[in-house]
């Protein structure tokens, strides 16, 4: 039996009919109360993209109640939440849509270099204020960028950085020769920190990567160097950095991702001129959703094969901070 929404049913239901002809569901109606009787019959649970925000922690806390859950399939490619680690010491099998938002997310990462690069914020201020006020800016052809983090993300990120001439060096723990750019293992990250321009932080939140990025890291940045961080916040020493920016030791920062999400009205980075924020959201695009449905409609057939699924995460790579997409 599987559990999904009722936007996702009606949008996939026939696909995943497809693959899985004897296949029933419950679906999460709205905000409705699922009943522990359907719950008890649900074996397979699809968190689809459309439940996020507004309907996740309904449909997530439905998912605790069904006791003969067997699969768990989340559109989010970060499984750090601790409710994820939950299900896995239950039993469940854990698997993600882990490379379908790569494209929106290093998109929006693009954004924020040209972004910083032309000071968008000043034009922005400037706009709301009905105000002419020319500025220079620079160009990022030539510039040095640093991925730190290299999965579908990262590569991504590589590939338009490159495609903008910039000089691209990507970071991650094993090389595996297949990377779109010159690519060098943790050893080198204070390396790449010094020589960047731009850092671009696209990791998961793992025991090994929280706080990555702390006091020391960020002094070894150029003053000039601009810091994204489309990871986790937990990436990063938020104080830390927050000190940097306010003290010019740090020229700007694009961010996603924070340590308390949301971030609070009383955080220092809103009202900085040199940092552009955008609420978690950098890969929440429909297209994307629908990518994330498509692996799972390949994992049902699997599933159903008794196959392999794709994208299965183990135990030891769960439950390292908050639930987010």
């Amino acid at each position: 039996m599987l559990f999904c929404t009722d936007t996702a049913w009606a949008r996939y239901g026939a696909e995943l009919l497809a693959v899985a002809p004897q296949l029933d569901v419950i679906t999460l109606n709205g905000h409705e109360h699922v009943s522990d009787d359907d719950l008890t019959q649900v074996t397979v649970a699809f968190f689809s993209g459309d439940a996020w925000p507004e309907r996740t922690a309904h449909y997530i806390m439905a998912c605790l109640q069904a006791p003969n859950l067997q699969w768990l399939h989340t559109f989010s490619a970060g499984v750090d939440s601790p409710v994820f680690a939950e299900f896995v010491r239950r039993g469940a099998r854990l698997t993600t849509s882990s490379g379908s938002s790569a494209r929106p997310i290093a998109q929006t990462v693009m954004l924020m270099i040209l972004g910083l690069s032309r000071d968008a914020p000043a034009w922005m201020r400037a706009q709301q204020q009905h105000a002419w006020t020319p500025h220079m800016g620079e160009e990022v052809e030539g510039a040095n960028l640093a991925v730190i983090g290299m999965g579908p993300i990262g590569e991504e990120t590589a590939r338009l950085g490159l495609a903008l001439g910039m000089n691209v060096l990507g970071c991650r723990r094993t090389v595996t020769g297949s990377e779109p750019c010159e690519t060098r293992t943790w050893e080198a990250l204070a390396e790449l920190l010094a020589w960047a321009d731009y850092v671009v932080i696209a990791l998961p939140l793992t025991n090994d990567t929280r706080e990555l990025i702390g006091v020391h890291e960020l002094a070894m940045m150029k003053p000039t160097a601009r810091f994204i961080n489309v990871g986790r916040g937990g990436l990063v020493d938020e104080p830390a950095l927050i000190d940097a920016l306010a003290n010019g030791r740090l020229a700007g920062a694009g961010l996603d991702v924070f340590a308390t999400e949301p971030l609070g009205a009383d955080s220092p980075l809103w009202d900085m001129p040199n940092v552009i924020i955008t609420p978690h959201n950098s890969g929440a695009t429909a297209l994307a959703n629908h990518r994330g449905a498509q692996i799972f409609i390949d994992n049902m057939g699997r599933f159903v094969r008794g196959e392999a699924l794709r994208n299965e995460v183990t135990a030891d790579h769960v439950g390292a901070g908050t639930i987010a997409g």
